[in-house]
């Protein structure tokens, strides 16, 4: 069976209060978003939904030495096995507990199904004036025998005046296909900041879904810095609401991509407010036959005035057989702004290779070289020296060269 018939046979088992079973009913009558839909035209997901996923794991079975094989080992760490949490930090001023429902915002087929069916994933809510010193590291391991589909549905609240930053990772630890719907909804208040890094680098029998919306309030700046360096196909979308004044939201994305993987990122940030900002920077570096998805859209509401709004995606074409779909958006109704956004695609410079060739420098590493200068300017503006490490690292590796781009 594929996956709408065992969602409809997981169900049939289960009591859904009525507004889950209204969603339920909307996306079981709509199904999986396909290339028809205008969000979807660039990516597919009939080969996905038609593998047999058992849903709801509940196994969990996991050794330190994974964990460890995949954890930046920061001070603070939530840790999740399918979907179960293990264990929590204790954080003043921090309260970490598990799912639990709220007031979410469902507009698209894949959060109508989460909110519909989701029942594991973390509430966090950060009291205000507190300034969290060290980064909280989130660790979403799969581990079961069979091919599975899991849900995740996560909350965070950050009070007033508070920071602080996250470092996120969902992670398949075994042979059999695993399809993710991940599921995050931020509310940031009044003059709070906080740093949100998704590391996605998981197997090629894997498939991720991730929907990130976040809710700013006056003078908050929130920034989300997204690696991706593997996985059969991963989605990522990302909503930013700017509901008061002096808002500043800021994306950084970086993929790295090899044999037949997808990546497609599709941003949006609405500017509702006066005086806000939006910074915005991917770039693309794609090898063999994998395929890489942007699609960026910035919203300019009537009210507000003097926006000033960045977008830019940049990308590498590394194979004669990779491919790019690049699609900017600008849907502007005020007339004081200041907003732009740019589009590359192109190759390395066979001037600057010739030109470290005859310094001695061998090819492979040449090309890395400048490969590293390319995406090295959204890397910069991670502020998680960990994290910032691990990507260089993870570049290198899929580069195939022995480097140290952190010198």
């Amino acid at each position: 069976m594929g996956l709408i018939e065992n969602l409809k046979s997981y169900t049939e088992g289960i009591n859904l209060s009525s507004d889950k079973k209204e969603l339920l009913d909307s996306f079981l009558t709509k199904g999986f978003p396909s290339i028809k839909d205008e969000e979807w035209k660039y990516t597919s997901l009939r080969k996905v939904v038609k593998n047999d996923f058992k849903i709801d794991e509940s196994s969990f079975d996991i050794s330190e030495n994974e964990i460890e094989n995949y954890s930046l080992n920061l001070v603070d760490r939530i840790l999740f096995v399918n979907g179960n949490l293990i264990s929590k930090p204790s954080i003043k001023g921090v309260t970490i507990s598990n799912f639990s429902e709220g007031n979410i915002t469902n507009n698209t087929e894949m959060s109508s199904l989460n909110s519909a069916l989701a029942k594991k994933g973390f509430t966090i809510s950060v009291d205000k004036n507190i300034v969290v010193e060290n980064p909280i590291e989130i660790l979403f391991f799969t581990n079961s025998e069979t091919d599975n589909f899991q849900q995740y549905r996560n909350q965070i609240s950050v009070g007033e005046n508070a920071e602080i930053k996250f470092v996120e990772r969902i992670q398949n630890l075994n042979k059999s296909k695993c399809f993710v719907n991940h599921f995050t909804q931020i509310n940031v208040a009044k003059n709070a900041k906080i740093e949100y890094n998704k590391i996605q680098n998981n197997t090629n029998n894997s498939t991720l879904i991730d929907t990130l919306n976040v809710f700013q309030e006056s003078d908050t700046n929130c920034c989300v810095n997204t690696l991706i360096f593997g996985g059969e196909l991963t989605r990522n979308n990302l909503n930013f609401e700017q509901n008061g004044t002096n808002c500043d939201s800021n994306m950084n994305g970086v993929s790295v991509l090899d044999d037949n993987q997808i990546a497609d990122n599709h941003t949006f940030v609405d500017h509702k407010q006066a005086h806000c900002r939006s910074n915005e920077m991917y770039k693309g570096i794609y090898l063999g036959d994998s395929k890489g998805v942007f699609n960026g859209k910035i919203m300019v509401r009537q009210d507000a005035q003097k926006i000033d709004a960045f977008q830019s995606n940049n990308n590498l074409l590394l194979s004669e057989t990779s491919t790019i779909d690049s699609k900017p958006q600008l849907e502007i109704y005020a007339d004081d702004v200041k907003c732009s956004h740019g589009c590359t695609i192109g190759q390395l410079d066979e001037d600057a290779l010739f030109y470290m060739r005859s310094r001695g420098i061998g090819v492979e590493e040449a090309k890395a070289v400048l490969t590293y200068a390319f995406a090295s300017e959204a890397i910069e503006n991670i502020s998680v020296e960990e994290v910032k490490l691990l990507a260089q690292k993870l570049l290198a590796k899929k580069l195939n060269v022995d480097l140290d781009f952190s010198l």
